[in-house]
């Protein structure tokens, strides 16, 4: 392996004089920092990742932790943090807990031992004392998407119950009544919140909550196609879904096409989040469209912040807004709606 002494020796200067130009700490004359930096070049020399870490305290790296890497709205959450990370010169290692509590505990102990600044995770709720030692040990986190309120550190999320609320509202004001709902797992902030819009969208219109049609379900594609034929196979059926997800929305359309029922026609469709199939069926999707990418970005500036200025403060809680984009996947009812 290349190392300092043996730039040194090429280049003609001190070894102090490459580590100056090489971390970009000290002055050193432009003539030689070219010339340092085309001998390192010159000798395919790669920075000891290792030594720097235990030098600096720092390893220059995040680690990522989603619920459903198939799932398109969290790739875009991944896509978008890594953009941010990498400006700042970190990288960031990217973990799937399936939604399941034993493998997210799996995952942050993973992350701990490869010594990672800070931790991104949308948590399933179930590890919060795992959550809290880590804070305690100094591992910076921040939670993304969704969040558990006894975990006092920095979080970035949607207004899910606001989001949720102008989507069924969208549905009643178009005369719908019998409105179904696809919910995310209650024990998460995302479902819970949702389902919470959902009854405030009912309650101001004067309609009443009806159990029967609301359907619980993770929001992975194994649960999600089940809880929907559920809904779509009542004696009475609803003449509106609102899918509390992309991937439950998805399994909506799966299973009217199977029923040989129809998007606006027969059922309309209203879907929380905007994957790009979405636009591209025959009737494109009525959304609530989360800001990606701020929500993303927010939350790796939070926890580069916190890595970078480690100084004392209270938790930072962002609270993002969603918008309502109406399409094509909503007619009007018949059975009229009162305020």
């Amino acid at each position: 392996m290349i190392t300092i002494a043996d730039i040194a020796k090429r280049a003609g200067v001190a070894p102090s004089t490459v580590s100056r130009v090489l971390t970009g700490r000290g002055y050193s004359a432009k003539k030689t920092r070219d010339l340092v930096m085309h001998t390192a070049d010159d000798l395919a020399y790669t920075p000891n990742r290792v030594a720097q870490s235990l030098r600096l305290r720092r390893t220059k790296t995040l680690g990522l932790l989603i619920a459903d890497v198939e799932n398109s709205f969290y790739s875009q959450i991944a896509k978008n943090v890594e953009t941010v990370a990498k400006q700042a010169g970190f990288h960031v290692v990217l973990c799937n807990s399936n939604d399941d509590p034993r493998e997210e505990r799996d995952c942050l102990d993973l992350l701990a031992g490869l010594r990672v600044d800070g931790i991104l995770i949308t948590p399933t709720g179930k590890n919060l004392g795992h959550l809290q030692s880590l804070l305690s040990g100094g591992i910076k986190i921040v939670q993304l998407d969704r969040k558990i309120d006894k975990l006092q550190c920095d979080s970035v999320t949607v207004d899910n119950r606001k989001g949720a609320e102008a989507a069924v509202e969208h549905l009643i004001q178009k005369g719908h009544r019998r409105i179904g709902i696809l919910a995310g797992e209650i024990r998460v902030t995302t479902g819970r919140q949702r389902l919470e819009g959902y009854r405030l969208a009912l309650k101001k219109y004067g309609i009443p909550f009806d159990d029967s049609f609301v359907r619980e379900s993770n929001f992975l594609r194994e649960t999600a196609v089940q809880a929907a034929q559920s809904l779509l196979k009542m004696r009475q059926l609803p003449t509106a879904v609102f899918a509390a997800n992309n991937v439950l929305a998805e399994a909506c359309l799966v299973v009217l096409k199977d029923l040989g029922l129809s998007v606006a026609r027969d059922i309309s469709v209203v879907a929380f989040d905007d994957a790009p199939w979405m636009q591209m069926i025959e009737r494109p999707l009525t959304v609530v469209v989360q800001p990606t990418e701020e929500l993303a970005g927010t939350a790796t500036n939070l926890i580069l912040r916190r890595i970078l200025e480690p100084q004392p403060s209270k938790a930072v809680r962002v609270v993002l807004e969603p918008t309502l984009i109406p399409r094509d996947s909503v007619s009007s009812s018949g059975n009229g709606a009162t305020k």
